[in-house]
């Protein structure tokens, strides 16, 4: 009787891990990655901050964000780190006793950028500490790890098979350049084998994401499907902002989906917990099938690549294909990349960097 429990058992957990794997939210390759990484990296001025309000970190998908303390009241307020934030509400002794009293309530409450804008700035010899600083906290994420050494590889190999299609070893290039023996022709074949290998890992590898966020479109885009909207804009949420039907009922966020952009600076209205106060209007939805379709063309790029690069010796393998499909994969990558930088970089300037909030308990 024990066998079969354990079997069933055994099958739910492999279940529960497959359905877990399935909810996560990689990115959906290395030119997205990158797109949106340089759009939500530290710029200048988020660098020049001084160490207590500017304690930048990293989420999930290797997007910066500073960290914010969140008085009672809901007020911001910029921290450097948990420890400060201990010893801000530990290390001070008792509270003394306030007596209970009608305090009027400003206007408005003052957003992070402006009470981070009245602090000074730091010289440039620390902002470059901090920013190498800032590059170590990235790398030392998962996705900033797995994105830093992906992305050298890629350069990497991507070079050497550059100058040896200049021809520029010419101690390869005996008996000659374009004979089959050669070793330009050798490391050819070898380098172009390690780019088909390294492009399988994301084409192949995140090929369930991307055919699921397809699903997800298809799903919100022509059945105006909230969860399915919701799942993509939590995908993306480095630069797709989703559009108003799609925002959860009783969000108060001041949700990412409503637009307050008309706000008066005099307004009574509590901001939006974003650096800035505001919040970016809707992403045009094309652009996210834009996005997802690359990423889906990608994929089906790289299985005919890996057809012509695993069917054919490097001797009989048309000459065409290699590079094509190369290029052609590669194109619709950096689209997808350029696409995501560009709505990413309006949402930063727009809402600020994003915000790693630590609630009063």
């Amino acid at each position: 009787m024990a066998e079969p429990s354990n079997g069933k058992s055994l099958a739910g957990r492999v279940r529960g891990a497959s359905i877990s794997l399935m909810n996560t939210n990689p990115q959906l390759g290395m030119w997205q990655t990158a797109g949106t990484v340089i759009a939500q990296a530290p710029n200048i001025s988020d660098l020049r901050l001084p160490k207590e309000a500017g304690a930048i970190d990293f989420n999930s998908q290797g997007h910066s964000a500073l960290t914010a303390f969140r008085e009672p009241d809901g007020d911001l307020v910029p921290v450097r780190t948990a420890s400060t934030l201990d010893a801000r509400l530990t290390g001070l002794g008792p509270l003394p006793e306030v007596r209970e009293q009608r305090i009027p309530h400003p206007k408005r409450q003052r957003t992070l950028r402006e009470k981070c804008g009245d602090e000074p700035k730091k010289a440039w010899g620390p902002t470059i500490v901090h920013g190498l600083g800032a590059f170590w906290k990235f790398f030392r994420t998962f996705a900033g790890f797995c994105f830093t050494i992906y992305f050298l590889n890629i350069v990497a190999w991507g070079a050497m098979l550059f100058f040896l299609l200049l021809k520029a070893a010419p101690a390869m290039n005996h008996p000659s350049a374009d004979d089959d023996n050669s070793p330009r022709k050798k490391w050819l074949e070898i380098d172009s084998q390690i780019l088909n290998a390294l492009f399988c890992v994301t084409g192949f590898g995140l090929a369930p994401w991307r055919f699921r966020d397809l699903y997800f479109y298809i799903r919100a885009r022509f059945f105006h499907d909230k969860i399915a909207m919701r799942r993509l804009a939590t995908q993306n949420k480095g630069w797709f902002r989703p559009p108003l039907w799609a925002r959860e009922d009783g969000d108060d966020r001041t949700s990412p989906v409503q637009d307050v952009s008309r706000r008066s600076i005099e307004s009574t209205e509590k901001p939006a917990t974003t650096f800035t106060g505001n919040l970016a209007p809707p992403t045009a939805l094309w652009k996210l099938g834009f996005t997802i379709s690359m990423m889906v063309i990608n994929t089906l790029f790289q299985v005919v690549l890996s057809y012509f690069m695993w069917a054919y010796n490097r001797i009989e393998r048309p000459s065409w294909a290699t590079g094509t499909f190369i290029g052609l994969g590669c194109g619709v990558a950096m689209m997808a990349g350029v696409m995501s930088w560009w709505e990413g970089r309006k949402v930063k300037i727009i809402e600020g960097p994003e915000l790693k909030i630590i609630d009063q308990v």
